[in-house]
């Protein structure tokens, strides 16, 4: 029933249970895992920039070499494995969450999106309204979210 189940990950503990739900799940149906986390685009002031370059700290693209971003992937890569699921992909992407993950689950023909209730933006979605919530609304797919 689900070939394609994308879990959003963010590195908090509700995506942390959202990876060990949607893995389990994957596993059951014998479905391909694609692990997304959405870094959100950091402005850099030229003062902080001068200090990057001179550390040797900035590439290209930037979030890939953040030591944040390769951790979340690589703790969600675990859950994948205790659960074995061979096809597994990561993916990183920059921008706003909600709509990053509901574009991707559109390109990639999707079946299903698993992301955790409340992510590490928790005074944010207060204001603005949950990215799990945005996600449940935009996209045309299964979503499940865990809490």
């Amino acid at each position: 029933m689900f070939n394609k189940i994308l879990i959003a990950i963010d590195g908090s503990d509700h995506s942390h249970k959202a990876a060990d739900v949607g893995c389990e799940i994957a596993a059951s149906m014998g479905a391909e895992v694609h692990l997304l986390t959405v870094s959100r685009t950091v402005r850099v002031t030229p003062q902080l920039k001068r200090f990057l370059e001179a550390e040797n700290m900035m590439g290209e693209p930037k979030y890939v070499l953040d030591e944040m971003t390769k951790d979340i992937l690589a703790e969600a890569r675990k859950f994948a494995a205790a659960a074995g699921i061979e096809k597994v992909r990561t993916e990183v992407r920059e921008g706003k969450p909600a709509r990053s993950i509901v574009d991707y689950a559109n390109n990639n023909d999707i079946d299903m999106i698993v992301l955790g209730g409340r992510g590490i933006g928790e005074v944010e979605a207060a204001l603005l309204g949950s990215v799990s919530h945005k996600v449940s609304s935009l996209c045309a797919c299964t979503c499940v979210i865990v809490k």
